[in-house]
């Protein structure tokens, strides 16, 4: 039987593939946004944003790589569904905040300099994803605390994390309130 990673692994990837052959338009808005931000001390932090449906899990990998190469950085499983907002340390270090529900399945132990990472979170059953964040541990010494970087239409962002939960679905849906 296959562990509870293998499986969000491959479903992640599936689902990473899913997303990049089929895409979001204006008249399908996603799922959740993901997003990074950091910790008071520096730690990287994921974020998710559901905006209707649900995840169950989050994978970091190298981007530039196919999904089915299956290098993965980082995996963590949350105790249920994840809905509305969340966020945890996407590296261990006494200084983040606790990561409330989440496990990590395959912990990161770094974060290599000049090298670019694709976060995102996706269901076990491969029903549902995020639209992925690309980032490098460059962009995120730019960040704040308070701050999250995102990808919204194609187009990077940051923003505070109040206006990230207040609107970043509001304007994924194109106006529309979906969540």
């Amino acid at each position: 039987m296959p562990s509870a990673r293998a499986i969000l692994l491959s479903a992640a990837a599936a689902g990473t593939t899913a997303l990049l052959l089929t895409g979001c338009s204006p008249t399908d808005p996603p799922a959740g946004l993901t997003g990074v931000s950091v910790a008071e001390d520096g730690t990287p932090l994921g974020v998710l944003l559901m905006c209707h449906d649900h995840v169950d899990g989050a994978v970091l990998h190298p981007s530039g790589r196919p999904p089915e190469s299956e290098e993965t950085t980082g995996a963590w499983r949350h105790d249920g569904r994840v809905t509305g907002f969340t966020s945890w340390p996407l590296l261990p270090t006494s200084g983040a905040p606790a990561a409330e529900r989440w496990t990590a399945e395959q912990e990161t132990t770094r974060l290599d300099k000049g090298r670019s990472y694709r976060l995102y979170g996706g269901t076990a059953d491969d029903s549902w994803s995020t639209v992925p964040v690309e980032f490098t541990p460059e962009d995120l010494s730019r960040l704040k605390p308070g701050q999250v970087r995102y990808t919204l239409n194609d187009e990077i962002r940051t923003t505070s994390l109040d206006d990230f939960r207040d609107g970043a679905c509001d304007e994924a849906a194109g106006g529309r309130e979906e969540h």
